[in-house]
């Protein structure tokens, strides 16, 4: 677990240097439309709800901490593909299909390292470190960030994320992985769809964090105009939300996982209904620190349950399952958002389809 909180420190730092600005980036310097820019994440969703167990079997097959290695030249070639694209077109088409490749082999892989090796009796706590972790790593990342797009391009920025992403699976290789080779068939997934219907609707949630990383971001840019002013937005409010993961993640392993995530999806809820109030610098901090607060309650107690039921069942085979769940409720997101804001033409529905995947989380 040590070398995973590394590890996850050093590639989160890259990517949140990056993430804040990809839907921006679309927005701002390529003059996608709204639609447009659901239409980039909906490619991707839909590649990655395909091709999930694909990667399972490369996990499988070659080991969880090399499919991890496996995964970073395709995130390179994702964030190359992605910002190349301001001066040739085509390569903005290629750019999802190289992000969901990547998404395929790490985030199984990723998952099967914690479920297999977090403690059973504090998953919450040891998931609440790796969360904290990330936190703190986005108190940096989205104002070095904005200060780096705004003074030397977005360019040089992709350049020193990249370098940095790359240098993230060196803490993984510090000890050897003792790991046998397994057989994962997806008719053991399929038969968890049979098994859990509600649980499938519950992932399904995750609709409200896809419309959180791309819409949200192009509301703060909105907002205050500035790539410099969003990431300082985003850093302060992680900076106020951060010591609560450390708290939710002790209080998960002690109190019900199912009653917290109630809890978290309910002020979820009524976060998004409330981002219509949001104006300006603070007013847009207000809201982002009580999204992030209530994601924490959401989240950390989700992912331990879902880590003790991979670890109590077959792991790898439960774990696509959550993935493509997720995947699919965000594919779903992108879809009805385009619709939706085809018909309104307001960000602000799009808040109140958030708010509505938002109160799916229950179903767990």
């Amino acid at each position: 677990m040590g070398e995973l909180y590394a590890s996850t420190a050093i590639a989160d730092l890259a990517l949140f240097v990056v993430m804040l600005f990809e839907p921006i980036f679309l927005y701002a310097v390529l003059k996608f439309s709204i639609q447009e820019v659901l239409w980039f994440f909906a490619a991707v969703y839909a590649i990655y709800t395909l091709i999930i167990p694909l990667g399972a079997k490369v996990a499988a097959r070659i080991g969880y901490k090399k499919a991890i290695l496996v995964s970073v030249p395709f995130m390179i070639a994702y964030w190359v593909f992605l910002f190349g694209s301001e001066e040739m077109r085509w390569m903005v088409y290629v750019a999802p299909a190289m992000f969901a490749i990547e998404k395929a082999l790490f985030w199984p892989a990723f998952h099967a390292l914690i479920a297999t090796y977090a403690k059973k009796e504090q998953r919450g706590r040891e998931f609440s470190v790796l969360y904290a972790i990330v936190h703190l790593v986005q108190i940096a990342g989205p104002i070095a960030g904005g200060f780096l797009s705004e003074q030397f391009g977005v360019r040089m920025t992709f350049v020193i994320a990249s370098a940095i992403y790359c240098a993230s699976v060196i803490p993984l290789f510090w000890k050897k992985e003792f790991f046998v080779p397994q057989v994962y068939k997806f008719r053991d997934t399929w038969n968890l769809y049979k098994q859990y219907p509600k649980k499938f609707l519950g992932y399904l949630g995750f609709g409200e964090e896809l419309l959180v990383l791309t819409i949200w971001p192009i509301f703060i840019y909105l907002a205050v105009d500035s790539y410099q002013d969003a990431g300082t937005v985003v850093t302060i409010a992680t900076l106020v939300s951060s010591a609560l993961a450390l708290y939710v993640g002790k209080i998960t392993d002690n109190y019900s996982k199912q009653v917290l995530i109630k809890i978290g999806a309910f002020f979820s809820f009524l976060v998004w209904i409330a981002r219509f109030l949001s104006k300006a610098f603070w007013g847009v901090f207000i809201i982002d620190t009580l999204s992030r607060t209530s994601k924490d309650v959401v989240f950390i107690p989700l992912s331990a349950l879902t880590y003790e039921r991979s670890a109590d069942t077959k792991i790898l085979p439960y774990l696509v399952f959550f993935e493509q769940s997720l995947a699919i409720g965000k594919l779903l997101a992108c879809i009805l958002g385009i619709i939706l804001f085809s018909m309104t033409g307001s960000l602000l529905a799009l808040f109140f389809l958030a708010a509505a995947f938002s109160l799916l989380y229950m179903y767990l």
